[in-house]
């Protein structure tokens, strides 16, 4: 292996936000409710965490953030994930990193079940060497051992260059965090103001192989591009 390459899952390699936007307008219908979502809607709040969307985008058909988010997440299961979710170039991306002999992983605070699902759902399961999600009193991004989690189930071991790619200051904390080098991706659900970070970036993912075979022959290198 040539080096791994860890990948956050939303606003990196998926864009969910369509998905998530039609979940919640189901559960609005379920309640009689006449407000409506949008995917830019759902785009806004993705980044800050499920409980934080669901509170976003029911408004005032809420119940309880527990068994909404329950409800929430047991529609995301029962529903297939659209393959248009995928980012255009995702999958020739990954094709040419394992084919200059790249590891591939997942770390992200999607629940665990919910990660397996969608790569599942859109034939990319078998790309990665370990697929880290959110699991009940494990840790979480920003904790570097979320991270370190990947990297090692993924075949990570010391001399053996990695990066991690995502699209959110909390990808790069974790990331500073875990010491890895870190390549923003610009297209997601990045908030304003991550102009300033030290990282790489790619407007396109097909931006990113480049961009990571460099970083994993060069892991010292952190200049922002």
């Amino acid at each position: 292996m040539n080096g791994l390459a860890v990948f956050d899952l939303d606003g990196t390699l998926v864009d969910s936000a369509s998905h998530c936007a039609g979940i919640v307008n189901a559960m609005l219908d379920a309640r009689g409710a006449q407000a409506r979502v949008t995917p830019e809607d759902a785009r806004r709040h993705i980044s800050a965490g499920a409980e934080i969307l669901i509170a976003a985008l029911l408004g005032g058909a809420l119940i309880a953030i527990e068994p909404d988010l329950a409800e929430f997440r047991q529609r995301y299961a029962s529903m297939p994930t659209p393959t248009t979710c995928l980012f255009p170039g995702v999958r020739e991306g990954l094709a040419v990193l394992r084919q200059a002999g790249a590891g591939l992983a997942i770390c992200s605070n999607k629940p665990q079940a919910l990660c397996d699902k969608v790569l599942s759902d859109l034939g990319l399961a078998d790309q990665f060497l370990a697929v880290v999600g959110g699991r009940r009193g494990a840790p979480s991004k920003p904790d570097p051992a979320h991270l370190r989690a990947a990297i090692t189930l993924a075949g990570g071991r010391k001399g053996l260059a990695s990066c991690y790619v995502g699209d959110s200051d909390l990808d790069h904390q974790v990331a500073l965090r875990a010491g890895v080098p870190f390549i923003l991706v610009t297209y997601g659900y990045a908030e304003p103001g991550l102009e300033a970070l030290d990282a790489l970036r790619a407007a396109t993912f097909s931006e990113t192989p480049e961009l990571i075979l460099e970083l994993l022959a060069t892991p010292s290198r952190r200049a922002v591009r």
